[in-house]
């Protein structure tokens, strides 16, 4: 079955159009709550590390998309994230004065799954500066591009994707200031050493049939790689999701942009925990921002996985700075473990 997918993508390796397709209009009337949580913790702060909490946000609704989310970026207005149903919600910065304005949208319609269109969106970035949507699916073999406005989209079957088993795909995903794309996938790369992941790089926006250089991401034990985001000030994160009988923790560690290179096996820093049953969720979209008083926040946002009996769809914001905590990530060729 794998060669047999293998094959389809190659011959799919033709020049790609856009292609338009009639949408639903965006959501507008679907009411979207935000409840600020800060001043429940503010008494006793949750401990995470080196990061501070400034924070804490639960997004409620009635559409089930709200509790899908997977995927967190920037945008001029504020932030998109997208989910494992097709469902994009813009929103603007809660921290910022004035109203909170959002507005629910689709990627793919639900209805449009007889034409196996994917919509299990994990990850995404906005590719600058036109703004198109670049969108990782789990179990898709490639990307997708999405116009600003959602009305046109194209395919990049990546055979490398195609490699990775089912349900433990591109989770991670990340455009670098040097204009380079890195993946991370939830799978292991090797199967008796369960804290490495595949990780793959590409010199920009990936073409279809693109062959990556491919490096390896070794996460503290438990642990794999929810998302990747770089920092204002160069370093690159990765946020890793572990989850046991008492719910999930999430761990945020750091290592360098350039150690990132084929070959490379690389261990970053642990940064940041997050333990504590107050804020503790399936956080798996992330995003970096630079403040105006010269600080890095970083965005965190969670997947209640439609349970909003057991679990929450929240929006953290965690600031360092201004100044930089730093220290080299150690980083070896790939076949010398530390």
């Amino acid at each position: 079955m794998r060669a047999l997918k293998l094959a389809l993508l190659i011959l799919a390796l033709v020049p790609v159009t856009w292609l338009r397709e009639p949408r639903p209009a965006p959501r507008s009337d679907t009411p979207i709550a935000l409840q600020d949580l800060m001043p429940t913790l503010r008494g006793a702060l949750p401990d995470i590390g080196g990061p501070q909490l400034v924070g804490a946000w639960r997004i409620t609704g009635r559409a089930r998309d709200l509790g899908t989310l997977s995927g967190l970026a920037q945008t001029r207005a504020g932030f998109v994230a997208v989910g494992d149903r097709g469902g994009v919600l813009w929103f603007a910065r809660p921290d910022q004065p004035g109203p909170w304005t959002t507005r629910l949208d689709h990627l793919i319609h639900l209805a449009w799954r007889k034409y196996r269109f994917h919509t299990d969106a994990e990850a995404v970035f906005v590719e600058l500066p036109g703004g198109n949507l670049i969108v990782a699916y789990e179990d898709a073999g490639g990307l997708e591009v999405f116009s600003p406005d959602l009305s046109r989209r194209r395919a990049i079957p990546l055979p490398a994707l195609a490699q990775w088993p089912e349900n433990q795909g591109p989770e991670a995903m990340t455009r670098l200031a040097d204009g380079r794309t890195v993946i991370a996938g939830e799978t292991y790369s090797r199967w008796l050493e369960r804290t490495r992941h595949p990780g793959l790089i590409f010199p920009g926006t990936p073409r279809p049939g693109e062959s990556p250089g491919r490096f390896e991401l070794v996460m503290p034990a438990g642990y794999r790689p929810s998302e990747l985001a770089q920092m204002p000030d160069g370093r690159l994160l990765v946020l890793g999701r572990h989850f046991g009988l008492t719910g999930f923790r999430s761990v945020i560690a750091w290592f360098a942009a350039r150690d990132v290179h084929p070959g490379a096996v690389i261990t970053p820093q642990v940064l940041a925990r997050i333990d504590d049953p107050r804020i503790r969720e399936n956080y798996e979209g992330m995003t970096v921002t630079r403040e105006k008083d010269g600080s890095q926040a970083i965005w965190l946002i969670s997947d209640s996985n439609e349970m909003v009996w057991a679990q929450r769809t929240l929006l953290l914001k965690l600031r360092i700075g201004p100044e930089p905590q730093s220290a080299p990530a150690r980083s070896a060729r790939a076949g010398h473990p530390h």
